[in-house]
């Protein structure tokens, strides 16, 4: 994939795993990974890892796992007339937000994917439901 690709926010299927295969357990298979921009997810047989890289060097990464029982739901957002991307929310459990307001919530894996990558956006929330849900 092109920095362009990158850059226009385009998911790369089968991404680096690199960071989060120091965490995986002897029995965790990975069922797919995908990138977005700099920050991906990694589907496992036992949950989810989020991977967040941050700062601008990129140096610092920040590697959640949410195992199965934390997963609640997935939900998938069309890309509207003026949109030019289609939403997905992982719901999770223990994966807590303050606002600035000081209410406390617990946030979703939230991440966009270019409409025209609409069909691989479906491919995860299949995963999802099909690993995690059903």
């Amino acid at each position: 994939m092109g920095l362009l690709d990158k850059l226009a926010g385009h998911a790369e299927i089968g991404a680096d795993t690199s960071f989060v295969e120091e965490f995986l357990f002897e029995d965790e298979e990975i069922i797919q990974s995908y990138e977005f921009i700099r920050d991906s997810i990694v589907l496992t047989n036992l949950g989810i890892y989020q991977v967040d890289v941050q700062g601008l060097s990129g140096k610092k990464v920040e590697v959640k796992f949410f195992p199965k029982k934390a997963i609640k739901y997935v939900s998938y957002e069309t890309a509207g007339t003026f949109d030019i991307d289609v939403d997905i929310k992982i719901g999770v459990a223990h994966n807590t937000v303050v606002t600035a307001e000081g209410a406390a919530y617990s946030a979703p894996i939230s991440f966009k994917v270019p409409a025209e990558q609409a069909d691989e956006a479906k491919e995860i929330v299949n995963l999802v439901k099909k690993y995690y849900l059903i």
